[in-house]
């Protein structure tokens, strides 16, 4: 050893450290909470993660509902059906993002559908990105919590609602707008496997059924007072619908690539429904996965509450 780094051990015997109450204090330890801490941390902090694209969706979401273009509310409105029929003409929309009935279809049911399943869709989207920030309830208060987590379960059932009146008369994409086509992948499942009903109805009425349950859950799980859970349920709840809202922007890109791809001779008819109903449902399919899989992420996070029947009360 040299002659300074024996001074150095000396000078770490003789110093002492300063004592607090009798005992040592040690020097403070700084902690910073980066977005890397905050992907390990409690259920919390994932949600906090995750809620600017929940958010994001929510808000266009209703921009679609209640903007003139598309503008989902009015669908049986004479003037504004034309006015989107016309639009789409004129841009030569059909040839790129399918037939204009993918968003005036509902009219065939008059009003009855853009009252009951697309108006309190744009509800519950800005309700479920309200209720599940993590903050939600520090800032409204556990009453006002409470009062929009039953809101929000009110318009998930209203929309369902308006769900069941679409599937019932034959509405969905694949039945309505594809001429019979559901996807590659269905398509080829359906061919392979005899079912009364097409896996892409299993598979859609599947997922309805999924958002109901989580629903039920999450009510029944805030009634019992069991917090931890209940706001497990509500992560898992807000993924199976919102979903919907990241599946429109991903479906479009995938058209625009399918066409720009056609255009070059990368794609066989680009515009006819097989194409179109691939964009259409392989959006569907990832969107799903992303959103389940994040969900089922962020609840298996620590549970920050610090109680399991009080933490996160509604």
């Amino acid at each position: 050893m040299t002659s300074a780094t024996l001074l150095l051990a000396r000078a770490r015997r003789v110093l002492p450290r300063p004592r607090v109450g009798g005992r040592r204090r040690r020097p403070p330890r700084v902690v910073v909470r980066s977005a890397a801490k905050k992907a390990d941390g409690t259920i919390e902090d994932r949600l906090s993660l995750l809620h600017p694209y929940v958010a994001g969706g929510a808000a266009f979401m209703t921009a679609w509902v209640l903007g003139p273009f598309p503008g989902s509310l009015y669908t049986g409105i004479p003037s504004h059906d034309a006015l989107v029929a016309s639009l789409y003409d004129a841009l030569h929309l059909a040839e790129v993002f399918g037939p204009s009935s993918l968003i005036t279809k509902y009219n065939e049911l008059g009003r009855l559908p853009a009252l009951t399943h697309a108006l309190p869709g744009a509800a519950w989207c800005v309700l479920s990105a309200w209720q599940l920030h993590p903050r939600s309830r520090e800032v409204a208060g556990a009453t006002w919590h409470r009062w929009g987590g039953r809101a929000m379960l009110l318009a998930a059932a209203a929309l369902m609602w308006g769900y069941a009146l679409i599937d019932a008369n034959g509405l969905p994409a694949d039945v309505h707008d594809f001429g019979g086509h559901a996807g590659g992948l269905a398509d080829a499942i359906d061919a392979r496997v005899y079912g009364p009903v097409p896996v892409n109805a299993v598979g859609l009425r599947g997922l309805a059924a999924w958002f109901v349950f989580t629903g039920v859950q999450t009510g029944k799980t805030a009634r019992e007072g069991a917090f931890s859970e209940h706001k497990k349920w509500a992560a898992r709840h807000v993924a199976a619908g919102a979903w919907v809202a990241a599946q429109r922007p991903a479906y479009s890109a995938l058209r625009a690539v399918a066409f720009a791809g056609g255009a070059v001779g990368l794609v066989d008819d680009a515009s006819g429904a097989e194409s179109l109903a691939d964009a259409f449902y392989y959006a569907s399919y990832a969107t799903t996965i992303a959103y389940f899989a994040a969900a089922e992420w962020a609840v298996r996070g620590e549970d920050g509450s610090g109680s399991g029947s009080r933490g996160g009360e509604t």
